[in-house]
């Protein structure tokens, strides 16, 4: 697969790194030649510096020779005139991707399926929005996921809590816990494991777990919670922010009623007033200790911290558990490297909105019968749900007949009218079926050959 970039920014390296384990050929086009040469250090790749509305550009960069094309400067513009561009003057390009964050989408649900031809649009802020709903309403704990329409959770879990003790086997767990689950992976020293029943747990290990049942998730999450989740009643948001808005649009009236918005700027804090009359608005800043002490912060039952400054958002997430906050989710906007920093000082969920770009970018790339697609462990663990084809080629055969060349997991399926369950050797595969899979990256590029 031939693969153009348009934009060599911490979202096109992400999104080339997971690209290259599947041995695409990748080609960076960037305006800076700084970071065309970084690109080119990090990666097996090539790299052309120009604009990429200039088509003689694009020609350099082999824009007409591309499979895919994705644009992911920080222009919205540019990214989409770009992908315009070679959707209009090399229609052999089969995927135009834009990725794109205007005020103009600003308040909608779901986003043009094209426009000039781009083949798809992605939106940071409402990825990171609805991941963020996932988490308020099903469980309030780092790289918990709900996939949708299911039954499933996906959650990860560090020795050392509830259950998960060093020493003990992965058997031993499924020996104790009288419900239905799968240890997906095992994150250990920077490598991801796909572990059997006789794998150790050892320390400093986090485990990845899906289950479809709430009581495995409380007793392996070690959550303090009843059995049954209950959402947050008190929540404040810090910073009327294009994310805030997908949120809030997100949420039902219902929920809406248990926000307060904190935002120091007067105009923005009146408009956000004026289109969501449930919420109650605070025109203030969050630096003011006055602030946390007349609004009694602590007593919230989630913080969000959703600014542009990620300092801001880390520090304020970090502080409001301090003083008693039950909960605490910061939004990462600009540099990864501050995820497991946030998660050290408390933090409960640290968003990563480039991760959550970079996920909805492969989810599409990976064709249609995957309806959703995560990644876990600084990308080395891809986590889908496949909705079985007609067309699949094990379709009718059990699971135990089935002889994958590369180690997946096959973590739960469901049946069309509805059924969840946790598949043995028995499973027969089944046209509409939803299959959830969890593959390590560097054999993803087999898992896309499968189900093509």
């Amino acid at each position: 697969m031939n693969v153009l970039i348009i934009g060599a920014g911490r979202r096109g390296l992400r999104i080339a790194q997971h690209l290259a384990a599947e041995s695409a050929s990748i080609t960076f086009l960037d305006r800076s030649a700084s970071r065309c040469q970084i690109a080119e250090a990090k990666l097996d790749c090539l790299s052309v510096c120009g604009s990429g509305t200039d088509i003689e550009k694009l020609r350099e960069a082999g824009a007409e020779y591309a499979d895919t094309v994705i644009a992911v400067t920080d222009s919205d513009e540019i990214n989409i005139v770009s992908c315009g561009i070679v959707a209009s003057a090399f229609p052999d390009v089969v995927n135009t991707i834009a990725v794109i964050r205007s005020a103009g989408y600003l308040g909608e649900q779901e986003l043009p399926h094209m426009i000039l031809g781009i083949t798809h649009l992605i939106n940071p802020d409402l990825e990171g929005a609805l991941r963020i709903v996932d988490t308020v309403r099903y469980g309030l704990y780092q790289d918990t996921i709900i996939f949708p329409d299911t039954d499933f959770i996906l959650f990860t879990v560090p020795e050392g809590v509830g259950l998960i003790k060093s020493g003990r086997k992965v058997s031993d767990l499924r020996k104790e816990i009288p419900y239905d689950f799968v240890v997906t992976a095992i994150y250990r020293k920077a490598s991801v494991i796909i572990p059997s029943g006789d794998t150790e747990i050892k320390p400093g290990d986090i485990l990845a777990l899906i289950t479809d049942n709430d009581q495995a998730y409380a007793a392996l999450s070690g959550s303090k919670n009843s059995i049954v989740y209950s959402e947050p009643d008190d929540i404040v948001i810090l910073g009327a922010t294009r994310i805030t808005r997908f949120l809030l649009n997100t949420f039902t009236p219902r929920e809406r009623k248990r926000v307060r918005l904190i935002e120091k700027d007067e105009k923005m804090a009146e408009e956000f007033a004026s289109l969501y009359p449930e919420i109650m608005v605070l025109n203030a800043s969050i630096t003011d200790e006055l602030v946390w002490e007349n609004e009694d912060l602590g007593r919230s039952d989630l913080f969000l911290s959703l600014t542009d400054n990620d300092e801001l958002n880390i520090v304020s997430s970090g502080y409001a558990k301090k003083i008693g906050a039950k909960k605490a989710i910061a939004q990462i906007k600009s540099n990864t490297n501050y995820v497991q920093f946030a998660l050290s000082l408390d933090v409960d969920v640290a968003l990563s909105i480039t991760d959550v770009t970079t996920d909805a970018v492969i989810r599409f790339l990976r064709g249609d019968g995957i309806s959703a697609m995560h990644t876990l462990f600084n990308g080395d663990l891809e986590v889908y749900e496949y909705i079985v084809q007609e067309d699949f080629r094990f379709l009718g055969k059990k699971l135990k007949e089935v002889k994958f060349h590369s180690p997946i997991v096959l973590a739960g399926a469901k049946r069309q009218d509805g059924s969840s369950f946790i598949p043995d050797g028995e499973y027969v595969f089944s046209a509409g079926d939803s299959l959830i899979l969890a593959i390590r990256h560097e054999n993803s590029g087999y898992l896309k050959e499968l189900f093509q």
